[in-house]
């Protein structure tokens, strides 16, 4: 059973919505999203994380039907997902470790509390007294990550930190992104502003005019060559 399987139309800024996008994406695969503009990847992006619905067709995530949401259900899916991106920034009127709790379900009890400083420990985090404000924009999106992955999601939606982090900073957010991927083994699914964030993931998928343009594995680890595997639209 696939973990993502998308047929929709998916429109970013200039495109016509017209296209019909079909996608499917397996359990434990990471995926990165490339497209220009890049807002159509982030459209795409927003579809399978449940704050949009598509403007026609079908998105099923774990056999739920998301373009179905809404009210309450749709609540608790995005509860469920794990998501990294500048739009959902941190809460400055919250310590660190209450900001990653803030993604747990229920009120926090001692077991929960405990996860958090792990998942603070394991993205690499050593300053959890410093108020939010202080932080750099290095330590802000790893706690990004730990606050999407206190959940434990089967599936986690992240966003290139480019745009937010310096250069040399951001080769060392991805290495926590992947090493996540790798100890935890959810779905991940990048929007990439650039090649070289999409080619850290098994599989790159380039949108164009809101359809896939190519598809290719950038990894050996499933059995697949590296070579181009399917190309529609």
């Amino acid at each position: 059973l696939n973990n993502v399987v998308c047929r929709a139309s998916v429109a970013g800024p200039g495109d016509s919505g017209v296209a019909v996008l079909s996608l499917q994406v397996p359990p434990g695969q990471s995926l990165a999203l490339l497209s220009q503009p890049p807002g159509t990847a982030t459209a795409l992006f927003d579809l399978i994380a449940g704050l949009k619905r598509p403007r026609a067709g079908e998105l099923w995530v774990d056999g739920v039907a998301v373009h179905r949401l809404g009210g309450r259900d749709a609540s608790r899916y995005r509860a469920g997902r794990g998501l990294v991106s500048p739009r959902f920034p941190l809460l400055t009127s919250l310590p660190v470790t209450d900001n990653v709790l803030a993604a747990s379900v229920g009120r926090p009890d001692a077991t929960v509390t405990e996860r958090a400083a792990e998942l603070l420990e394991f993205v690499g985090f050593t300053r959890p007294a410093v108020p939010v404000e202080q932080l750099t924009a290095e330590e802000r999106w790893r706690v990004m990550i730990a606050r999407a992955l206190m959940p434990a999601p089967r599936l986690l939606l992240a966003e290139d930190p480019a745009t937010e982090v310096d250069a040399r900073a951001v080769d060392r957010v991805l290495d926590v992104l992947m090493d996540a991927h790798a100890r935890f083994g959810f779905t991940l699914v990048l929007a990439a502003e650039r090649l070289a964030a999409a080619v850290r993931c098994d599989r790159r998928v380039s949108l164009a005019g809101g359809a896939v343009a190519e598809d290719e594995i950038t990894g050996d680890d499933d059995g697949w060559t590296r070579s181009r595997v399917d190309r529609i639209g």
